[in-house]
């Protein structure tokens, strides 16, 4: 059990009720995992399947400098950008790939070089994959190892599942299928790459020539007076940079690692800001796209300096650092106020913080401190005070922000959705993330804006406040007997997960199915998850995995009124709709 005070007053639309009034919750240090097994290698040799993809254009180097330059021309969004997703191209699969006899089961290498990558992720085809089926990973310049990766660790597979960065144009995975499956037959395949215009060992300094590594006036946090407090070093230990993909781009943000008031588990809730998943101008994406983004973060831990020498970081942590691959779930999402809140599907190291938080609003005049990732470079750290707030116009909305004038230190692109703190009773207390401004190194009285935490707390209490979990067990058919024909498969697992199947018609009264393989609890009655729809081939005939595709189509959320009804509101391909359900009687 983890101890810890949770100080919660009373929450009230008294205009007389004092302004702290809203929780505050402090931090805790991450669980130690348990011990996992730990990443070998079966094979030996040059055995690898292999596929070298064309050289980067240049319109697609033009791409990522014209994406970057428009954020840095508005002075708006920090969110930076740092690769392509190639097009697509012939890669291994498992059919094809050669496979050899080891102990307990088969395995086989698939490789794929990007020209001139400095770092390489691959997408990887999972549907209909055995769950025992393991994958290990490793770069062309790196000995490191990622993994091992068991198919059954992968919550949605219904996407191309995106593997941790490793070092080097090409990338190597090596899977292992235990006994009793045919190789072949698996369904696994490589569907894409992303390739980074970068490396980890070199602090994630950029090589195009106008994405350049962070300003001469950023400090690394060991770099900081603040680094001798155990409570700076806490804050420091919640922040991640993120990396993900968004269509045919691979960007980078910052993040924070938030405390919940569950006091028996820990929920890896990552706060950043709404825009590093979302376009930057009209048309935004919807709920669906930005969780297809969501699907492919991976998240670095420690990637800070370990010494400082004249108050230059000077070295790399190669040995400190870590990154947890997998995804996330997209929880909530608030264009307006630039607010993202993300479960990630892993959990963080046992070195990483969850951040405890103020959900008060922040007096003009605070000291505050933001730790962020400018330009994607070591973890930097930097001072500054509240100007009171501001509209900034988020998405056009009508929103006010957190002014921010800095001292010390500046943010950068990269550094979007990164926490600011302020310090209370010997606490770092997390009050916002980054959504951009002008503030840099050559203009020190520019002004930053950040998200308010006191104004989305209301709309993610239910991810971090105290929300019990469900008290009844909902697995059984559910229909509305004024509407037979359609209803729903509700199987509830002693995870408290549940798997849906909603059999129901088209729009044009074709006969169709949807699932939601997964979601969260947001009270102990109110579940909610991603839909989709899938397609394959017909049951006549020698079944292959490969042929069967998934896509998104929206978002469910079931509320139960009482342990025998409640109500089903959908989302399908942009039209919603709410139906009455009870239990099917038999």
């Amino acid at each position: 059990m983890i101890f810890r005070i949770f100080l919660v007053l009373a929450l009230s639309l008294a205009a007389n009720i004092p302004a702290a009034a809203l929780p505050v919750v402090p931090g805790e240090w991450a669980l130690a995992p348990k011990v996992g097994q730990q990443p070998r290698l079966r094979l030996s040799g040059d055995l690898a399947s292999r596929a070298v993809l064309p050289v980067v254009s240049a319109a697609e180097i033009a791409s990522v400098r014209a994406a970057n330059q428009r954020a840095a021309t508005r002075k708006s969004n920090r969110r930076l950008i740092v690769g392509v997703v190639r097009p697509q191209a012939v890669l291994p699969e498992a059919s094809t790939m050669n496979w050899v006899a080891v102990e307990g089961g088969y395995a086989a290498r698939a490789a794929v070089t990007s020209p001139e990558a400095g770092s390489l992720r691959l997408g990887i085809n999972l549907m209909g994959v055995p769950g025992d089926v393991e994958m290990v990973f490793f770069g062309s310049d790196d000995e490191r190892l990622e993994g091992p990766v068991k198919v059954s660790q992968v919550p949605d597979r219904f996407a191309p599942w995106w593997s941790p960065l490793t070092e080097g144009a090409t990338q190597t995975v090596e899977f292992f299928v235990p006994a009793g499956h045919d190789p072949r037959a698996t369904g696994l395949a490589i569907t894409g790459a992303s390739h980074l215009f970068t490396t980890l060992s070199s602090r994630l300094t950029k090589r195009l020539s106008d994405i350049g590594k962070s300003e001469a006036c950023e400090i690394d946090v060991i770099c900081s007076p603040l680094n001798s407090g155990a409570q700076f070093k806490q804050a420091a230990a919640s922040t991640a940079q993120m990396v993900f993909n968004d269509g045919g781009f691979t960007g980078l943000c910052s993040g924070t690692l938030l405390a919940d008031s569950d006091t028996l588990t820990q929920k890896p809730w990552l706060y950043s800001a709404n825009h590093c998943f979302d376009n930057d101008a009209t048309p935004y994406k919807t709920a669906a796209q930005k969780q297809a983004v969501a699907n492919t973060l991976s998240t670095l831990w420690m990637f800070q300096s370990n010494s400082c020498s004249g108050g230059v970081g000077s070295t790399f942590p190669e040995a400190t650092w870590s990154q947890v691959s997998g995804g996330s779930l997209l929880a909530y999402a608030d264009l307006f106020n630039d607010v993202m809140l993300v479960r990630l599907n892993n959990s963080p190291p046992a070195s990483a913080f969850y951040s405890g938080w103020d959900a008060n609003p922040v007096s003009s005049g605070t000291a505050l401190t933001t730790i962020h990732h400018p330009q994607g470079d070591l973890k930097k750290v930097s001072l500054g005070t509240s100007l009171g707030f501001a509209v900034p116009a988020v998405g056009d909305g009508n929103s006010s922000f957190i002014q921010v004038r800095w001292n010390s230190g500046t943010t950068e692109p990269g550094s979007s959705g990164g926490g600011i703190w302020s310090l209370t009773g010997g606490q770092y207390f997390l009050r916002g993330g980054l959504w951009g401004g002008s503030g840099s190194c050559s203009n020190a009285m520019g002004i930053d804006y950040f998200s308010r935490f006191d104004q989305v707390y209301p709309a993610i209490a239910s991810y971090i406040g105290p929300v019990a979990g469900p008290t009844a067990d909902y697995t059984d058919l559910w229909w509305n007997p004024n509407e037979s024909g359609w209803g729903l498969n509700l199987t509830q697992h002693p995870s408290n997960i549940i798997f849906g199947v909603w059999y129901t018609y088209e729009a044009d009264g074709t006969r169709t199915w949807f699932v939601m393989p997964s979601g969260t609890w947001s009270a102990s009655n109110i579940y909610s998850g991603p839909l989709y729809a899938t397609t394959g081939p017909s049951y006549a005939g020698t079944f292959t995995a490969s042929s069967v595709q998934a896509r998104q189509v929206g978002s469910g959320t079931l509320t139960f009124t009482s342990t025998g009804a409640g109500t089903f509101a959908y989302v399908v391909d942009g039209v919603s709709g709410t139906k009455l359900i009870q239990r099917q009687p038999y």
